[in-house]
This record gives C-alpha cells, structure tokens and sequence, in this order.
C-alpha cells in the first residue's frame, strides 16, 4: 500500500494554520515536536516552549495564513520538507504586520503523527 506522504504532510500543515488562527494551544502542543526550531523571519529563534508561550500570552495573534507553491519533498518514510509562498497577517505586540515568505519546514513521524520540527522563513523582497 503506497503512503501519501504529501497529502499527510499538508494536512498536518492545514491542521496546525488551523490550530494558529484558533490559538489551540493543546493542537500545537500536539503538532509542534520537542525539538522545534522555530526561524522567524526577523532572525529570532524560538524553541517549542518559548513559541508555545509567545502564542498563549497574545504576544503573537495569527489573523490569516495563505499559502502558495506548496511543494512536499519526500525524505523517507519519516520525514519531509515542506516549502513554498506563506502571507500571514499576524499581530505582533498588539502591531499588525502582513508577512511575505518562503518558508521550509522539517516534518517528523513520530508514532503515526506527523510533527513539525524546524520552520525557517524568509521575507520576499519587494
């Protein structure tokens, strides 16, 4: 039986947008593995408590996600990278910001859940 490894990992990725929007911090508590390296687009790293608490104290509010150019490359049977276009209006410390980037995630199977465990973004010029 063939595994869609693509189609999982991009309902791992609508199932944690989903759980951003929502502030469902025991969906991302699920979703995010422990080794999490969270890359923002302004350099800082978050590690997946530090992410978790930026998020349930509001110091991070998701308002929109949209993704384009979605591409799922295969690592094995465990692993994946996910990229493409992500535009994300988010408040900041009470800021609204629009967010234009390529982004490149680490995805993990870790018994039969797929788990995010590195986001690296980077803002498009222009």
């Amino acid at each position: 039986m063939a595994v869609d490894i693509a189609g999982a990992i991009r309902a791992a990725e609508q199932t944690r947008c989903t759980a951003m929007l929502a502030c469902d911090l025991a969906a991302l508590d699920t979703l995010l593995d422990p080794r999490l390296q969270f890359h923002h687009a302004t350099g800082a790293v978050d590690g997946k408590v530090a992410y978790l608490t930026k998020v349930s104290g509001g110091r991070i509010e998701y308002v929109a996600i949209q993704w384009e150019e979605e591409l799922v490359t295969a690592l094995g049977p465990d692993a994946a990278l996910l990229t493409g276009r992500m535009t994300t209006d988010v408040r900041v410390d009470g800021t609204q910001k629009r967010l234009n980037n390529r982004v490149m995630m680490a995805w993990t199977k870790d018994n039969d859940t797929w788990r995010l465990v590195a986001f690296q973004s980077t803002p498009i010029a222009g």
